[in-house]
């Protein structure tokens, strides 16, 4: 066998050993992604044998109320008697919105955010949570070693606020609710751009798709809405997010804010191109044509082009519209979004 055909079958191997690898990995998370999903039915539906199954018989727990670790199985075995006395047919008003999984070797660690869960009365506050699941290899099973949670309170103060001001200025139902990040946020002049409607700021800097959607109930469907409109998904992107991951979170978004107002225009403003991000602009671009095709093909969902009229002649970011930063807009990019959602506020019943 000559050396340049030696190496190539080398390199063939070790590109074929590292796919295997990969495939491998998938099937485990997978597989630690399926375990998880059991765990959670089985807690909130007070099935208390099928919860411990998943358990190592010394797996412990740690809450968000700060009470000492205890042990898991005496947790589940609370909540089951809890669902005994109760008619209730769930433990808890929760869902888990989103998982993440960090395998490493035999152990793996996966992180949930938990938020309302759909039917919950828009009347009833319930603030996000935390949750880590630590789980072990137990001979060919995953089994869960250790659960901590703890209150999902980055952008509490915000949301707070904004719940302290409902009680001294409650908003009038029936208007339009405009939430996102700081692109909403910083749209001060909102009132003054759309004074035909009764307009309801919600935005909070920073913020992704799925923070919309774990605060969706303290800051969008308690007001009733007849419409509802989102800007988020630009820091998902600069954060590492997929273009798929985000299209995904809008559909949740939708899927939450349904559930409750099933009648409610939802209105996704498309993520837009920015001096300071351009080199994500191909996700984000893919992202909007992901959301787009969705919009297009559902009921009270619309997306509105802002991306396109903020390009220049050179196919970039008009520099026009942004400020120092090139990331925040100024007045003048304000107002093309407001001249592209105009029509669409214009025709508010």
């Amino acid at each position: 066998m000559s050396f340049q055909r030696s190496v190539v079958l080398c390199v063939g191997t070790f590109f074929l050993k590292m796919i295997v690898a990969e495939a491998i990995v998938a099937d485990e998370v997978a597989e630690v992604l399926r375990r998880s999903q059991m765990f959670e039915e089985a807690r909130l539906a007070g099935d208390y044998v099928g919860a411990r199954k998943l358990c190592f018989e010394n797996a412990t727990i740690l809450n968000l109320s700060g009470r000492a670790r205890r042990m898991l199985r005496d947790d589940l075995g609370f909540g089951a008697a809890r669902m005994a006395r109760t008619e209730r047919k769930k433990l808890e008003p929760v869902r888990v919105v989103g998982r993440q999984v960090d395998l490493q070797g035999e152990t793996a660690v996966v992180t949930e955010l938990l938020g309302a869960d759909a039917d919950v009365p828009i009347d009833r506050s319930i603030v996000p949570r935390r949750r880590t699941l630590i789980w072990a290899r137990d001979g060919e099973l995953w089994k869960i070693l250790h659960v901590h949670t703890s209150a999902y309170s980055r952008w509490e103060s915000a949301i707070s606020a904004y719940e302290e001001s409902d009680k001294t200025t409650p908003p009038k139902s029936g208007g339009v609710v405009f939430v996102g990040s700081s692109s909403i946020a910083g749209w001060t002049s909102l009132q003054q751009d759309f004074p035909e409607a009764n307009v309801i700021g919600r935005g909070f800097g920073g913020s992704e798709v799925i923070d919309c959607v774990l605060n969706a109930h303290r800051i969008v469907t308690k007001y009733a809405p007849q419409r509802v409109v989102l800007y988020a998904g630009d820091n998902d992107i600069a954060k590492g997010k997929s273009a798929e991951k985000v299209f995904g979170d809008v559909k949740l978004f939708v899927e939450t804010i349904h559930a409750t107002l099933p009648d409610t225009s939802i209105g996704f403003i498309a993520i837009k191109p920015s001096l300071s991000r351009w080199q994500l602009w191909s996700t984000m671009k893919q992202a909007n044509t992901l959301v787009q095709s969705f919009a297009e093909q559902q009921d009270h969902v619309d997306y509105f082009d802002v991306a396109t009229p903020m390009l220049g002649s050179d196919g970039k970011p008009n520099q026009e519209l942004f400020v120092d930063d090139g990331l925040h807009m100024n007045p003048q990019g304000y107002a093309v979004w407001t001249k592209v959602l105009r029509s669409w506020m214009a025709s508010l019943p």
